[in-house]
């Protein structure tokens, strides 16, 4: 029987534990903090206790550290001639014997003042602390709180998700062929919400009230309110994701939820681990339509009983590669409970969006959205060998973007992406109609499928990419795989 995921993200975190039998102290990622040029971004590690101290015994860099996880700390200086003076290796969840009930903080230092390195080349901490991790609780939120009233407390979150969708908007026009003035969105507009909503929860406190009605909100009740309370107080244990909270402050607030597909509208689907098989789909009330379900790379993937199940299956070897090169991608995109939902003709005949006029192509799961589409036609498979762009790969490109990056405030890759594709344009190799906000997942589209201008014009080979856009493919490097996914195979191109 397909198994019901546990924790989704338990599988992809790296686990630091001290093992008495052997006075090992293995690190399996710490983040690299140094002046020094050129080094990855982090590092495993081995340390020995001895009678010296924590001793340095084995190191292995990690080009990119995880999206998850990966919070011990190796810090070092250097002094003038370039030898190693100082370093600091710091953890606060090491567990003893694989314990993971009983976490435990230790911070160790080295000087080359204090005690040089030895002969044999061994880095010694020999400054070392210790002791029980002070573990978070939801009732450190309300240590200095005072009581606001339920109306200013609301107005307040509304206020907060407008100001984070505000500031995501770009400093860079999206499609000037359409609007000369509107500017590109981007940015982990998730994160900057859940820390707005905790500065504030720590400020503030609401007693139990009676539901109201406002003219901009309809009716507020209390138990929504406890709804959105508890999914800040979960994501603050990271029990639960951001983009949780996101929804219900949508919910509290009715901000956006005029949307038919959006999430506070639809029930979520349990996630099945179902191998390279589809079954019939565990659907929950209200979404009986979708008859075929199976999961990969982190990504529930469904359809009604009109879509053929190779779709589903393609769509599925599509995404498990996608996600092969970091998995932590899929304990994420699991957590944020991504869905895709294929159609043979446009997105309208999902009951999502059955009120809707309809998209042909497909569209992307964003922070507030029940699902992200794809047009099942329009994928190739066996009895479909079919050129052209992939929807489902697209739209899992943009899906990433808002479910992971957002959710772990992926600061690199929205720091470089929009002035990339706005360079793209300036040079002439992005056309002016092609939006701003496209450029990633147009390029995660043709890296993927990697087969010429007949499936990609835009971005039609990684060597292309490679050419053409040096620093977007180094970015898509840093998140795919670098082998290739056998993409269509079969087809040939009968021209």
């Amino acid at each position: 029987m397909p198994a019901v995921s546990a924790d989704p993200l338990k599988p992809y975190l790296p686990t630091t534990n001290f093992n008495t039998s052997t006075n090992l102290l293995s690190s399996p990622c710490a983040i690299l903090q140094t002046s020094a040029i050129g080094l990855p971004e982090a590092i495993s590690l081995e340390l020995f206790l001895s009678v010296q101290g924590l001793e340095l015994i084995q190191y292995d860099l990690i080009n990119f550290k995880p999206l998850i996880g990966c919070e011990d700390i190796l810090e070092f200086t250097l002094d003038t001639q370039g030898e190693l003076d100082w370093a600091s290796f710091r953890t606060n969840k090491v567990s003893i014997n694989t314990n993971e009930l009983e976490l435990f903080f230790v911070t160790a230092d080295f000087s080359n003042l204090r005690k040089p390195i030895q002969p044999s080349g061994n880095l010694v901490f020999d400054l070392i602390d210790y002791g029980n991790k002070i573990t978070k609780n939801c009732d450190d939120l309300y240590a200095d709180s005072v009581e606001v009233s339920p109306i200013a407390y609301i107005n307040k979150v509304l206020e907060m998700l407008e100001d984070t969708e505000a500031r995501s908007y770009t400093k860079f026009v999206d499609n000037p062929t359409k609007d000369a003035h509107e500017k590109t969105q981007s940015g982990p507009v998730t994160h900057w919400f859940y820390e707005a909503a905790l500065q504030y929860e720590k400020m503030v406190t609401v007693n139990e009230f009676s539901n109201f009605t406002t003219a901009e909100m309809g009716e507020v009740s209390y138990s929504t309110y406890l709804k959105y309370r508890e999914a800040l107080c979960d994501a603050y244990l990271e029990n639960e994701s951001k983009t949780n909270l996101y929804i219900e402050a949508s919910r509290l607030t009715k901000f956006g939820t005029d949307f038919p597909g959006h999430a506070t509208h639809w029930p979520q689907f349990e996630y099945i681990e179902t191998g390279h098989n589809v079954i019939p789909s565990p659907s929950p009330a209200g979404l009986e339509y979708y008859q075929k379900y199976t999961t990969g790379g982190g990504v529930i993937i469904v359809a009604g009983q009109n879509v053929d199940d190779q779709a589903l299956l393609a769509t599925r070897d599509a995404f498990m590669w996608m996600t092969s090169g970091r998995q932590e991608i899929r304990g994420i995109l699991q957590k944020n409970q991504a869905r895709i939902s294929l159609f043979s003709e446009t997105s309208a005949e999902l009951p999502e969006f059955a009120s809707t006029l309809g998209e042909i192509g497909g569209f992307a799961q964003t922070r507030s959205d029940a699902t992200m589409t794809a047009n099942a036609t329009w994928v190739c498979y066996p009895g479909n060998l079919v050129a052209g762009g992939n929807p489902a790969i697209h739209e899992l490109g943009h899906t990433i973007n808002h479910l992971v990056f957002e959710e772990v405030n992926e600061a690199y890759w929205y720091d470089l992406i929009i002035p990339l594709a706005s360079a793209a344009r300036e040079a002439g190799i992005m056309p002016l109609d092609s939006p701003l906000g496209e450029y990633w997942a147009q390029a995660v589209e043709g890296y993927v499928m990697n087969k010429g201008e007949s499936f990609s014009s835009l971005f039609p080979t990684r060597s292309d990419i490679a050419i053409q856009h040096p620093g977007l493919y180094s970015l898509l490097k840093r998140y795919f795989p670098e082998d290739s996914l056998d993409y269509c195979p079969g087809y040939t191109d009968k021209e």
